[in-house]
């Protein structure tokens, strides 16, 4: 339950603009605090025994967090003119009197506020880390989102046919931008679309029935679509990397599957669709990249100068804005850059090398849990969409700030959960994913007795009865299927379909 909430949640934080107005962050966060309070009250954790490997990335964002509350938080003077000398010297040279008491954070009400972004990205991971242990969960999850993405695309298709310089028709844009679908930035639609695809081709090829097969990947196709046409050069080159990632590890996972050349196949009707409807604004957006003359190159050396002088503990969360007006070079003074465009030389710049340490723990740990469990069955083809989702963000995000926009921060952390809890599931070859992260309960206990009772119930009576032999060849197969299902009861009592 708590999860499906927090599915709906996502999908109303993208459809609020990408939720990056004070009302739609603060109505976002809300509800994902709130799930996380019921989560917590109902011991829905209990359910589940999460691996130490999950517990402790938990372990390495909570201290994180606590780490940039530190950042925000007064420290005596002289500890600030050690920690950050440059720092000190900002708030010495502005301070209308001597201060005996200083932050770390150049902008402390900045700091507080990406730290509070930061633990709903916490709550969003951690339960999706201990949900998606169960194979069914993610199923569900992936086609509600599969569904979203789908028809996300078609808006965003038909709103820039019939474009009226409003959002939905309605809202108006005042500060400019490039705009496609509920987003104020075609680069953050497109990262949304990077995240989703190759979640939607791995439910695709996990169908067994063909109907099934080709309706999710058309509905991916759709949504490739729309990428495309959104005019994205970072999200149409992290395509074709997450594209290539996958296919690199299903080829590790299979060399002989066909389901490699369906990824082939894919790819094939997604650039038909392309050149059919009009390749030629693609092209073009391409040709005029001046790759002299761009204005990212610039302030990526900028922000990496200030990195220099802030090496250590960060200039604080969310004080790039200020912070880059003090490096910018005049060739850009007369725009304004609340964001590097590139994640990870701002999160650098804002935490350091301590946050680097972080973020270098975090990422191998994810590798560890990801490389100890083979990529076998369907469990694996879904971790490896999920790996490759992954993928595709981390390289989006050296060019954009996708990951500073809400809804695609929680959206990005639901996913890592997925990984996460996707790597604590074992395949069986007979019966399908099995999660061993599920706890046994009683109920559980107790259908297996049952079955064992049934079945040997059933065998004597065959043995001792032979008219009842003869007539009940259809019914002792139903209650052999009906043993089977009782024997897989979940640990709240919901049958799984294995």
């Amino acid at each position: 339950m708590i999860n499906r909430l927090l599915t709906v949640t996502l999908i109303i934080a993208v459809l609020l603009f990408g939720s990056v107005e004070i009302w739609s962050s603060a109505a976002i966060q809300f509800l994902v605090f709130t799930a996380g309070l019921l989560w917590v009250l109902r011991r829905e954790y209990l359910a589940y025994e999460i691996p130490v490997p999950v517990r402790l990335l938990f372990v390495t964002v909570f201290t994180f967090l606590a780490y940039g509350t530190l950042q925000a938080l007064p420290l005596p003077a002289p500890l600030i003119k050690v920690l950050s000398p440059l720092s000190f010297q900002m708030q010495s040279f502005y301070s209308v009197e001597t201060r005996s008491m200083m932050t770390i954070s150049l902008n402390a009400y900045g700091t507080v506020y990406d730290t509070i972004k930061g633990f709903a990205f916490l709550t969003v991971f951690a339960i999706s880390a201990a949900s998606f242990s169960d194979r069914d969960e993610v199923n569900r999850t992936l086609k509600i989102l599969t569904i979203f993405g789908f028809s996300l695309a078609v808006f965003a298709i038909v709103q820039k046919a019939a474009w009226n310089n409003g959002i939905y028709w309605v809202r108006n844009l005042t500060l400019g931008g490039s705009p496609f679908g509920p987003f104020v930035n075609r680069n953050h639609f497109a990262g949304l679309m990077d995240m989703l695809i190759p979640l939607g081709l791995g439910l695709a090829l996990t169908q067994q029935k063909r109907e099934k097969k080709i309706l999710f990947g058309f509905l991916t196709v759709i949504m490739a679509v729309s990428l495309f046409f959104s005019l994205s050069r970072g999200g149409i080159i992290s395509f074709f990397a997450g594209i290539t990632l996958f296919t690199l590890l299903m080829l590790q996972r299979d060399r002989g599957s066909r389901k490699i050349w369906l990824i082939g196949f894919f790819v094939a009707v997604v650039l038909s669709y392309v050149i059919y409807l009009g390749v030629d604004p693609i092209i073009e957006r391409f040709y005029k990249t001046d790759v002299s003359g761009e204005e990212r190159l610039v302030v990526w050396s900028a922000t990496w100068n200030a990195v220099r002088d802030f090496w250590l503990t960060g200039a604080g969360l969310g004080s790039f804005l200020g912070i880059f007006l003090l490096y910018s070079p005049p060739s850009i003074q007369g725009g304004i850059y609340d964001h590097a465009h590139n994640d990870y030389l701002e999160f650098f710049l804002e935490t350091g090398l301590v946050g680097a340490v972080f973020l270098l723990t975090f990422l191998s740990l994810m590798i560890y849990m990801v490389m100890k469990t083979p990529l076998r069955g369907r469990s694996g083809l879904l971790r490896t969409a999920a790996i490759s989702s992954v993928f595709t963000m981390m390289v989006h995000s050296i060019f954009d700030f996708n990951l500073h926009i809400l809804s695609n921060m929680l959206v990005f952390a639901s996913v890592l959960g997925m990984v996460a809890g996707l790597s604590g599931m074992k395949e069986d070859e007979e019966k399908g994913g099995i999660p061993l992260t599920k706890k046994k309960t009683r109920g559980e206990q107790s259908g297996k007795m049952t079955a064992a009772m049934l079945s040997r119930s059933f065998t004597r009576r065959k043995r001792t009865t032979p008219l009842f032999e003869d007539i009940e060849t259809g019914e002792s197969k139903e209650t052999a299927s009906i043993g089977g299902l009782a024997s897989e009861k979940g640990p709240r009592g919901g049958e799984k379909n294995v």
